[in-house]
């Protein structure tokens, strides 16, 4: 009995481990530290929001979809390096991480099991001076145990 309770226990602290953002292991390949096996179909979530910016403004987008738990979003150039900052702003929902830089990585906070989220709205800002493409990349968390690792994805040109 008391091994079933400490398993019990383990599993509960797995699946709330997170809940206020992920963590700086995941700022290099974007993957959760659930313990589960990824998903590798088509992921039912995207972004939302212009295909272009202009160097010196932002870019506001949505994520969306089916509800989920979870996230962790990059902006990468061709050189596969996190670019940018991102600005908050869902507070209620949402947080930067400093990966690679000050606030180049936006994740969730206060994920709740009964308060999945529908969308997070959030504004990215190019690094000075860039010119080119940026691939937004996220990880979405559906459930603990279901979620997918980097395949949300959206081209954006910087002018």
């Amino acid at each position: 009995m008391f091994r079933l309770l400490l398993l019990a226990a383990c599993l509960a602290v797995s699946v709330n481990a997170y809940s206020e953002g992920a963590p700086k292991a995941a700022c290099r390949d974007l993957t959760p530290q659930h313990g589960a096996e990824l998903q590798t179909g088509k992921p039912p979530y995207s972004f939302s929001g212009p295909s272009h910016v202009r160097g010196d403004q932002k870019l506001t987008l949505t994520l969306g979809g089916d509800e989920f738990l979870g996230f962790i979003i990059q902006a990468r150039d061709g050189q596969n390096r996190v670019v940018g900052q991102f600005k908050v702003v869902d507070t209620a929902h949402s947080q930067t991480l400093d990966c690679s830089g000050p606030q180049d990585t936006l994740t969730h906070l206060k994920a709740t099991k009964g308060s999945p989220l529908s969308g997070v709205t959030f504004d990215w800002i190019p690094p000075a001076g860039y010119k080119g493409n940026v691939k937004f990349m996220a990880t979405v968390v559906q459930t603990g145990f279901v979620y997918w690792v980097g395949r949300v994805t959206k081209d954006i040109d910087v002018e």
